[in-house]
């Protein structure tokens, strides 16, 4: 009789030691995943950095770009508005030329005219003088000094009449040639015009292009920094994670556990922590509580979880393990029939089997784990 309670012992002790090895396992497992998972996430958060920094320099070269071109551009339109100016002038003179254009020529008409009308009066004079000297007459009785008196007044008015129309003819040579200057340099103030325009409209697109690009950019920079601290915020919560993996038992210290509830109701058989068996007289260890309940007595899982283990064990039947929030897990041994099954999410106050019996007696084994520490869980049963 007295191998049997040893044997129930050793095995609760293996069931202990499966738990603590099962949880230090997974513990260096996440501990190492989430090592990667951060090693990473670094990485990725240096690249994005790179990338910020890079979108940030082409942002500034973009900004001083868009400056110049802006000033560029300013420039051109304040040359274009003086061209303007200019071409207005321009084109105002040539108006003015060509009024006084007609008020030349049709001066320089009248001056003609006035020539011709003396000189057809000088050349009908000197013909009546060559005939009466013809004649040889006389009788004519005219005045030789009044004669060479009025053939020096025809001539004077035949020589101003010519002089003023050869005068409004180089005026209007003069003025015409003036005009034609003045209309090329108005011709070539207009493609100029034209080619500063042209020029604007480039700088202008240009313009346009740089702050769309710049704009685009900026954009893309906000995605960017929107990533990084999403990368920052993942990198903490993984090193967050890491730490508390490395160090359950002080990070989990300040878990409130006030949400357990017993998996059965009853008294006490044995409580945790060392006690002498019963039929040894040996000194052991229990790693739980043993609650005294009938046989069949439904067991509750203590809180809401996840089933992580559904195994049988020589002399504590079948032991179920729960995984609940904080890394906390509750093990209920003594099943004789589970009703769960592993990776099944389990409600508080679900039954997830009812209780057997062992040499021991007709109880519920309940223990309480956080993270690797073993907690002593009278306080949920009572």
């Amino acid at each position: 009789m007295s191998t049997k309670p040893m044997r129930l012992l050793l095995l609760l002790a293996v069931i202990s030691i499966s738990a603590t090895v099962a949880d230090a396992q997974r513990s260096r497992h996440r501990t190492t995943s989430d090592r990667s998972s951060i090693q990473a996430r670094q990485r990725e958060l240096l690249s994005l950095q790179r990338s910020i920094q890079q979108r940030e320099q082409m942002i500034k070269e973009l900004a001083a770009k868009e400056k110049t071109t802006a000033k560029a551009a300013e420039q051109l339109r304040q040359l274009i508005e003086r061209q303007q100016r200019y071409l207005r002038l321009l084109d105002g003179e040539l108006r003015a030329l060509d009024e006084q254009l007609r008020a030349l020529q049709s001066e320089h008409q009248r001056h003609r005219s006035d020539y011709s009308h003396n000189y057809e009066q000088w050349r009908r004079f000197i013909l009546l003088l060559v005939a009466a000297d013809m004649r040889d007459d006389d009788d004519a009785g005219l005045d030789t000094a009044i004669i060479s008196a009025a053939l020096r007044a025809m001539e004077a008015r035949l020589r101003s009449t010519q002089q003023q129309r050869d005068s409004t003819a180089e005026a209007l040579d003069r003025l015409r040639q003036y005009r034609a200057a003045r209309q090329l340099l108005l011709a070539q103030q207009q493609r100029e015009q034209q080619r500063l325009q042209r020029m604007l409209a480039l700088r202008t697109q240009l313009l346009e292009k740089l702050r769309k690009n710049r704009q685009a950019i900026t954009d893309e920079l906000g995605k960017l920094r929107k990533s990084l601290q999403i990368i920052k915020q993942s990198i903490e919560r993984l090193s967050h994670a890491e730490r508390s993996s490395a160090s359950k038992g002080k990070s989990m210290q300040h878990v409130d556990l006030g949400f357990l509830q017993p998996p059965a109701r009853g008294a006490i058989l044995r409580g945790y922590g060392e006690y002498r068996h019963p039929l040894t007289g040996a000194r052991a260890f229990n790693s739980g509580v043993d609650i005294a309940v009938p046989v069949g007595t439904a067991i509750k899982a203590a809180a809401a979880g996840t089933v992580v283990s559904v195994r049988w064990l020589p002399a504590m039947n079948t032991v179920i393990i729960i995984e609940h929030r904080n890394g906390i897990r509750t093990v209920y041994g003594n099943v004789e029939r589970a009703s769960v099954r592993e990776g099944q999410r389990v409600e508080a106050g679900e039954t997830i089997g009812t209780s057997g019996e062992t040499l021991g007696g007709a109880f519920v084994h309940f223990e309480l784990w956080r993270g690797a520490e073993r907690l002593d869980p009278t306080f949920v049963v009572r």
